[in-house]
């Protein structure tokens, strides 16, 4: 589909939507929610959008309405350095496109004042469920993704010597990936050595690579908007200790049954209750401190997550996280994870060449 086309489908998605909720137009200011509706990216508190059957309306600052005019011109587009919720506002009355809601979730406390007191409804994160099952072409950007992602640990793992700082390595990874044509990370890298392994949310820092160390990389990167999320874990010397390859390969079995577990209406806790109970009959279950998993899109942190709490199950389009882990404080820790997407012929790894 061209981006227009895409544009048209997700509105009328968002709209059907609407309906079961007795209500005929949303305010939308989430950024991350107008960039899958538009494909169009405006930093927080840029734009405002009008989603109805009548179409899409966007109030944004002067300087956008260039390059958003050119990139989207099947989009009603009005220039606003300011009040541009006010302006959205006027036009739901003005068109009569109500009764309208917004995403109460997402909403800024003093917006959401403003927008309650104009009769607009609460409408749960609806634009959030659509982003769960993702399309062929986010399929492909997502894959891009990956791919450069685990490129990059091919090329850093032969590369990261005794004496580098995990800073250095971090920076290292980042570059290459830019190279490759990503445009960011989705969030900070991490870079733990030896003991910072430890941590499942290691602050990347100065700390020096020594001859006989455990190494954790925990990373991505963003292509045309979209994320990877990869782990990967070794030892740095010819002395790994035994407990490290213990726990090494207990991770590794939790992960490969975790991702076999990930079957399309397979509830999501399942495939968190599969790796965890690998981890568990080793006697380390005390050591996995986290969830099995999160879903992977526009953001890096989306729906359905693999945990034990969720009560999602797996649709084919959905791409999620495996990443069980141990962590033995002071020591060091494994943590070795795959993005996986669900799909009617089984879960395919997109971490991968």
């Amino acid at each position: 589909m061209t981006l227009e086309q895409t544009r048209k489908y997700r509105l009328k998605a968002v709209c059907n939507l609407l309906r079961k909720y007795h209500v005929n137009a949303m305010v939308l200011t989430h950024n991350i929610d107008q960039f899958y509706i538009s494909g169009f990216f405006f930093y927080p508190e840029e734009a405002v959008f009008v989603l109805s059957p009548k179409g899409i309306a966007c109030f944004t600052r002067q300087l956008y309405m260039g390059p958003f005019g050119k990139f989207a011109p099947d989009i009603k587009t009005f220039g606003h350095d300011t009040d541009q919720l006010d302006a959205a506002l006027a036009y739901v009355k003005e068109k009569k496109l109500g009764p309208a809601g917004f995403d109460a979730a997402k909403e800024m406390y003093e917006a959401g004042k403003k927008m309650r007191a104009a009769g607009l409804v609460e409408l749960p994160s609806l634009i959030s469920k659509l982003r769960e099952i993702k399309d062929d072409d986010e399929l492909k950007k997502i894959r891009v993704a990956c791919r450069i992602a685990y490129e990059a640990y091919e090329y850093i793992r032969p590369r990261v010597k005794t004496g580098m700082m995990e800073c250095e390595v971090a920076a290292m990874l980042e570059s290459f990936m830019r190279l490759k044509g990503a445009t960011g990370t989705p969030f900070q890298t991490i870079v733990a050595f030896g003991e910072g392994a430890s941590n499942p949310h290691y602050k990347t820092g100065t700390r020096k690579l020594q001859k006989e160390d455990a190494i954790l990389l925990d990373y991505g990167c963003i292509y045309k908007g979209y994320t990877s999320d990869i782990s990967r874990c070794w030892w740095h010397g010819k002395n790994e200790p035994a407990e490290y390859t213990k726990i090494w390969n207990i991770v590794n079995k939790a992960r490969q049954t975790g991702i076999k577990a990930a079957q399309v209406k397979t509830p999501t806790k399942q495939v968190d209750a599969a790796a965890r109970g690998v981890i568990e009959k080793a006697g380390y279950g005390v050591y996995f401190t986290h969830r099995t998993g999160h879903g992977i899109g526009i953001e890096n942190h989306e729906e359905p997550c693999n945990s034990q709490t969720s009560t999602a199950v797996l649709t084919a389009g959905n791409v999620f996280s495996v990443e069980p882990g141990i962590y033995l404080p002071g020591k060091f820790g494994v943590r070795l994870e795959d993005t996986v997407v669900a799909t009617v012929k089984g879960p395919k790894i997109y971490t991968r060449k």
